[in-house]
């Protein structure tokens, strides 16, 4: 296992992926209210700055221990979500790509700009050799956001996460470091 850390933020011109900052708390706590976001994600409901808090810090040991991470995604410097890796597999070359986005940054293609600037980053400097990507059957927006950013739908992963007591089915896609253009192998 090696740190997860960004040498830099990430950017494409309109959207930046970059490290948590402790005055990002309240941005996040507000965003996270949306009950679309704990419906299809682990935040908990009734998300608090102290819960943010503790995030934080938890995902910082976390990322130098090489265990999983995950960023801030920023446009015109505001918070408008959060993307990383919270599972992988260092022996297999394999990580998980998870996201949200606050509701008034939806629909604008910014999840699917992240999902590129972290899969790039992933490949190329992590030097993972696959990234998937699980969506809920329920949640077409999410599967959208997959098909957009390049990743193969791979097949329907039944009672597969539970979630807030129910059990959901997954949408796994994938995407590999050969299906991505001007990845250093």
């Amino acid at each position: 296992m090696r740190p997860l850390l960004l040498a830099e933020p990430l950017t494409d011109g309109v959207v930046t992926v970059r490290h948590w900052r402790d005055e990002d708390v309240p941005a996040i706590v507000e965003a996270v209210r949306d009950p679309e976001i704990p419906r299809w994600t682990s935040v908990p409901d009734g998300y608090t700055e102290a819960d943010s808090l503790a995030f934080m810090a938890d995902t910082r040991r976390a990322m130098r221990a090489g265990e999983r991470c995950a960023f801030g995604v920023v446009e015109d410097g505001r918070v408008a979500g959060a993307i990383g890796f919270p599972r992988l597999s260092w022996e297999n070359a394999r990580a998980e790509v998870g996201y949200w986005l606050a509701a008034g940054a939806r629909g604008r293609g910014l999840a699917t700009r992240a999902v590129n600037l972290v899969c790039a980053w992933g490949f190329d400097v992590c030097g993972f050799h696959r990234i998937e990507l699980l969506a809920a059957t329920e949640n077409p927006a999410s599967q959208a956001v997959a098909e957009r950013a390049g990743f193969a739908r791979e097949g329907v992963l039944r009672d597969y996460m539970l979630a807030k007591g129910r059990w959901l089915d997954m949408v796994m896609f994938s995407r590999l470091a050969i299906d991505t253009p001007n990845v250093r192998r």
